[in-house]
């Protein structure tokens, strides 16, 4: 009975692990954190046409929207971070990388899956809850992304979702952080869209050599006013699309045997990137953090 006891008020102090002072207590607890895509107001779909989008108030559809996302944490009201630990689920969150997947497939989506994945599952360290019950958190952050470790590595000996082939390049210049393109142009389509992913890297991954990359190109996203019971995080297909003519192809677009297409594959053309990267809040001449992304907000 004392052994019982004894392992009794162990596990009560492994799950209350200290106290702030002010009535709060510090638990592990399990946290999911949803997302949901729109287009402005709209949900988002594959197979569905918005309008108003871009700087002409042109027309378009869906083609693909995936993000991967690392480094989760939620944050207290006195600034302290509370690093969240992704569950491994074998398919879309593993090695502390998460995938976003909002396409399922359908419509001008042919190249994506069925699947979708629209929430976080894990487990926040040390997690603050007030006396009332109330969670202690008022801010989340988090990384668009892969580590740099994960980014260059082979992609057979990496767990899913990182052996994604769609969402890679050659493999010695890493994923594709984050995906969103659609197709505009009316009665002449065409598509639109981007590719976020690290560049200027220099280093033989097959010959043991460390990758190096002089744009990381993976910003820090900081959301204000979330509270996990009750929040979601909105992600704006149509946000991304914000700084680009789209009614007609631009003269930075290219053709390629007879088929426009209007690209930012993080390398360029300079005249699509820009804009892009600047809906990340991402500088795309040196892949930096600016102020000023405007796809993901809280609600």
């Amino acid at each position: 009975m004392k052994h019982i006891s004894t392992l009794i008020a162990a596990s009560a102090l492994a799950l209350f692990a200290c106290e702030d002072g002010h009535g709060s207590e510090f638990v592990d607890e399990p946290v999911e954190i949803a997302f949901e895509a729109r287009v402005a107001d709209l949900p988002f779909a594959c197979g569905q046409t918005y309008t108003n989008l871009g700087t002409d108030a042109a027309s378009g559809t869906p083609q693909d929207f995936r993000i991967y996302v690392y480094d989760v944490r939620l944050v207290t009201d006195a600034g302290e971070e509370h690093p969240f630990d992704l569950d491994d689920d074998g398919l879309h969150q593993g090695g502390g990388v998460a995938l976003l997947d909002f396409e399922d497939g359908t419509g001008a989506c042919n190249n994506g899956t069925a699947e979708l994945h629209t929430t976080l599952k894990g487990t926040v360290r040390a997690q603050p809850r007030h006396s009332d019950g109330e969670a202690g958190y008022s801010e989340i952050r988090f990384r668009i992304g892969i580590p740099g470790e994960q980014n260059h590595a082979d992609l057979t000996t990496l767990p899913a979702p990182l052996n994604d082939t769609t969402l890679s390049w050659s493999w010695n210049a890493g994923h594709i952080f984050f995906s969103a393109w659609g197709v505009f142009g009316g009665d002449a389509p065409f598509p639109v869209g981007v590719h976020v992913g690290s560049t200027g890297c220099m280093g033989d991954a097959m010959l043991g050599e460390v990758v190096a990359c002089s744009n990381a190109n993976s910003p820090e996203i900081a959301l204000a006013g979330f509270d996990h019971d009750s929040s979601k995080i909105v992600i704006d297909w149509g946000a991304m699309f914000a700084g680009l003519s789209l009614a007609a192809p631009s003269a930075a677009c290219e053709e390629v045997e007879g088929e426009v297409s209007c690209g930012c594959h993080s390398f360029g053309p300079e005249p699509l990137c820009t804009p892009f990267f600047s809906q990340l809040g991402l500088d795309w001449s040196n892949g930096k953090n600016v102020a000023g992304q405007s796809v993901f907000r809280v609600q």
